[in-house]
C-alpha cells in the first residue's frame, strides 16, 4: 500500500448530475398532483362559503396544519438528497430545517396573514427546488414538477388570504 501524496491527487470532479427515474417520475407526478386536493378543496370552501361556513375555525387550522406539513415534507426532501453519496452538503442539511421551523412560526399568525405567509415560504421554496433542478443537485424533472405544485399552492394561498381578509 502506498500513500500518495495529496498534491498528486487530480481535484474531485463535480458530482454527476442527478439520473432521470421514468417510473419514480410517473409517481411522484401523480403523488404531488393528488397534494394538491386538500390545498384546491380547503380554498374552494373558504372562497365559496368564507365565514359563514359552518366549521370555519377547523378549516382554517386544517388548512394551516396542512400546509405546514406539506413544507416540513419539503424540506425532507432536501433533508434527503443532501444526504446521497455524491451531493453530501451539509450546508444544505442546515437548510432543510428552515422550511419546518418556519411553517411553526407561520401557524402562529392569525388568519389572513398566515395564508400570506405561508404563500411566501412556497414560493421560496419552489424556487430552491427549481434552482437546486438547473444546478442538477436533483433532477430536473423535480424542479418541473415543483414549479406546478409550488404555482397552485401559492395561489391556493393567496385565494385563501382574500377570502378571509
Amino acid at each position: 500500500m502506498t500513500n500518495a501524496d495529496p498534491a498528486d491527487t487530480p481535484p474531485s470532479a463535480p458530482p454527476a448530475p442527478v439520473q432521470q427515474h421514468d417510473g419514480g417520475t410517473r409517481v411522484a407526478w401523480i403523488l404531488g398532483l393528488g397534494g394538491l386536493v386538500p390545498f384546491v378543496l380547503m380554498t374552494a370552501m373558504l372562497v365559496y362559503a368564507g365565514r359563514d361556513f359552518i366549521a370555519y375555525r377547523q378549516l382554517i387550522l386544517a388548512y394551516a396544519g396542512y400546509s405546514a406539513t406539506i413544507l416540513a415534507f419539503l424540506g425532507g426532501i432536501r433533508w434527503g438528497a443532501a444526504l446521497a453519496p455524491a451531493a453530501h452538503r451539509p450546508s444544505i442539511l442546515i437548510l432543510s430545517v428552515l422550511p419546518a421551523l418556519a411553517a411553526w412560526l407561520v401557524l402562529f399568525l392569525p388568519s389572513p396573514w398566515l395564508f400570506a405567509g405561508f404563500a411566501l415560504l412556497f414560493l421560496l421554496q419552489g424556487l430552491w427546488d427549481a434552482m437546486a433542478a438547473r444546478g442538477a443537485t436533483l433532477p430536473d424533472w423535480f424542479g418541473r414538477l415543483r414549479m406546478v405544485l409550488t404555482a397552485v399552492v401559492v395561489l391556493c394561498q393567496l385565494a385563501a388570504f382574500a377570502s378571509t381578509y
